[in-house]
């Protein structure tokens, strides 16, 4: 079986009550074997995402309300806080997307700006192999030249790149994976993800605007682009 990947890579612009400048945070652990919140927040994120069949997945497309919406995450989360996941398009090209959505107030909102995850599916495949994959995406992103992404929030921000640890995900049936050259049957993969990552405290109760946006057109063949809003009701 061939070694399976995924890219969803997001840019970020949230455009919300106050905008307040963005703390880039230093990369977290980076090329350690401790990850640091960010990085198994990271693991539970994919975690979450994957485990999603494509028609409940959070990645594919527009839509308003429904399971989509639906941002608990399905697995343990560091800390104390409450999380609340969102989610980017799969794939880099994607023409824009709008969700709309209504979420409980007191959670955290984390995110992706950029990211890229490699599942282990071939027997010749670890951990070492899948980090590599996902630490040269990356690092593919961060250097192109034309890079474009800006972050704007109301309140605290902190944007960090991190690894996760290694991480099992249960993949269901008709999967995210699925495509006429492949398919992927449903079982548990290990994996790593590397990317970008964007937490954002409780935001207030009533209508939000989240907008997520980024470009960098000289990554792979096409490039990757991504324009993606949410219209969050906080209750």
């Amino acid at each position: 079986m061939k070694r399976t990947m995924l890219v969803a890579a997001l840019g970020v612009l949230l455009a919300l009550a106050v905008a307040t400048p963005v703390a880039w945070g230093q990369a977290e652990q980076q090329g350690s074997t401790t990850y640091g919140r960010t990085g198994k927040l990271a693991a539970a994120w994919w975690q979450w995402a994957l485990s999603k069949p494509v028609a409940k997945n959070p990645t594919i497309g527009s839509y308003s309300g429904g399971p989509k919406c639906n941002g608990r995450p399905v697995s343990a989360t560091p800390g104390n806080k409450q999380w609340w996941f969102l989610a980017g398009a799969t794939g880099g090209t994607k023409p824009r997307v709008e969700r709309t959505c209504t979420m409980p107030a007191g959670r955290w909102l984390f995110f992706p700006v950029a990211n890229y995850v490699y599942i282990n599916t071939d027997p010749t495949d670890n951990e070492k192999v899948a980090r590599q994959a996902a630490n040269e995406y990356m690092d593919s992103v961060m250097s192109d030249p034309d890079l474009s992404i800006a972050v704007s929030v109301d309140g605290q921000e902190v944007l960090r790149r991190a690894d996760s640890p290694l991480f099992t995900v249960k993949i269901p049936e008709h999967n995210v994976f699925d495509s006429p050259t492949f398919d992927l049957p449903a079982g548990s993969y290990d994996g790593v993800a590397d990317g970008l990552w964007a937490t954002v405290p409780p935001l207030s109760k009533g209508k939000h605007t989240v907008h997520f946006k980024l470009r960098a057109p000289n990554v792979g063949e096409e490039g990757v682009t991504q324009n993606n809003t949410y219209h969050l009701t906080v209750r």
